[in-house]
């Protein structure tokens, strides 16, 4: 375990960066141009093509070492991070080059997830994955607690310029991290065939893998409609926020949503996971379900903390229970392609609702609950008018969606029964024998994280 604590420790530093730089890339766009719309399509660049390539990424890092993946995945976001900062401090930084760097990092960020993701199936014994897994969460809500307090309070003094150069400062913890376990690790050998099957043979591999399964690919179709619901949702909280109030109450909501995941990591990381993990994710899709329609009808910068506090909480007990259910269900020597085909499909349909979140929202739903507009003597009077009042209004809309599809997988049998119809895959050695001393460790030893 020591080699998946070590790692664990860059990246959460690693994260803790990241969230800074996004926290006050947010700000600056929205300051600069009051548009919620050119808010969402940043969103949209920094995910649609990752998302697009991510079979790709998967088959390379099945016949890559995915330690090496991630270092090359870690040094290119190093770069170009560097890159906006050297812009933004000769004075030529403009909007059109963040998009660029956005479609850069979302090309980086889709080696990165497949190559970690079978990387741990690698180095941590399978009774320790579910802990692990939710240890990779708590770090995941650690960064983004810690970028949110660090950006909310130093932009107003550092600018955006101060918050990249914390950020390129930061990714030298995970790049060293990845140097050290180089060296700790012998090399995965080569994958029996690899050097003979085509890369287009692979690429479709991950799905054919998921297709022959119908409760996986009926999960997958769950968390493709979800996420849709929730995009549109998340993506528009910071216009929202900063719309009521400002930077500062941003900062607040930013930080006490990731402390609900935050603490739901520790808790899953230190105790066992539920029993019924395809129950666990229908229950807390349900839950979202009611928070997004409580949100829509108290639009408030306190109501919105309390429900991102609650829905990520839930997101951290899904991510942990998915995480596991996939790992054990696969072999391997496929983790790398199945992975990154299961996250393609599953966020599928979030870049369509980056794209029409921000304006459906502006242009649709706002002149809806505006005075003199058909709803604002109904639905206006809860939503409230202007471009808050079309994202409440947008929530309120959402609410059923997320709960219909819950439904729906709850009443298809091959979901429903997914983990006793469908059997673990045998077991395979988690890390090579040099590491065996330290595989009876707790998991929740002594951070050093993802």
């Amino acid at each position: 375990m020591r080699v998946f604590n070590v790692l664990w420790a860059g990246q959460i530093v690693s994260l803790v960066g990241s969230s800074v730089t996004a926290f006050g890339v947010g700000i600056w766009v929205y300051a600069g141009t009051g548009s919620p719309t050119a808010y969402t399509l940043l969103v949209l660049a920094v995910s649609l093509p990752g998302i697009v390539l991510l079979p790709m990424a998967g088959a390379l890092v099945d016949r890559w070492d995915r330690r090496r993946a991630m270092l090359l995945s870690d040094a290119g976001t190093a770069l170009v991070t560097l890159a906006g900062l050297i812009l933004l401090t000769t004075g030529v930084f403009a909007l059109w080059q963040l998009y660029v760097m956005a479609v850069l990092l979302s090309v980086f960020k889709a080696i990165q997830w497949p190559a970690f993701s079978a990387l741990v199936s690698e180095i941590v014994p399978r009774e320790q994955l579910g802990r692990a897994n939710g240890r990779i969460g708590l770090a995941e809500a650690v960064g983004e607690v810690l970028g949110a307090v660090l950006a909310g309070s130093l932009y107003a003094v550092l600018s955006l310029r101060g918050l990249l150069l914390i950020d390129v400062l930061t990714f030298t913890a995970a790049l060293g991290t990845m140097l050290w376990s180089l060296r700790r690790l012998p090399p995965r050998p080569p994958r029996a065939g690899a050097a003979r099957e085509p890369l287009g043979g692979e690429l479709s591999a991950g799905w054919r893998f998921i297709r022959a399964r119908p409760g996986l690919s009926g999960l997958l179709t769950f968390f493709a409609v979800h996420n849709f619901g929730m995009q549109l949702v998340i993506v528009l909280v910071p216009p929202l926020v900063l719309t009521l109030s400002g930077p500062a109450a941003y900062g607040i909501v930013e930080a006490v949503g990731w402390a609900g995941m935050v603490l739901v990591g520790a808790l899953i990381s230190v105790t066992r996971q539920p029993r019924h993990r395809v129950r666990a994710i229908l229950v807390v899709g349900g839950v979202h379900a009611v928070l997004v329609a409580a949100m829509g009808l108290t639009h408030s910068v306190w109501a919105v903390a309390a429900g991102m506090f609650a829905i990520l909480g839930g997101w951290a007990v899904t991510n942990a229970v998915t995480a596991t259910l996939w790992q054990l269900k696969t072999p391997l020597d496929v983790q790398g392609r199945v992975f990154a085909v299961r996250r393609m499909l599953a966020w599928s349909a979030q870049p369509l609702a980056y794209a029409v979140a921000g304006p459906v929202a502006q242009y649709a739903a706002a002149p809806l609950v505006d005075a003199g507009g058909p709803l604002a003597s109904s639905l206006g009077r809860v939503t409230g008018g202007g471009i808050a009042g079309g994202i409440a209004l947008l929530f309120l809309a959402a609410a059923p969606l997320l709960l219909g599809i819950v439904a729906v997988s709850a009443l298809r049998p091959r979901v429903r029964l997914l983990e006793s119809e469908l059997p673990d895959v045998p077991g395979e050695p988690a890390s090579p024998p040099a590491d065996r001393a330290e595989d009876a460790q707790p998991v929740l030893a002594t951070p050093s994280a993802v």
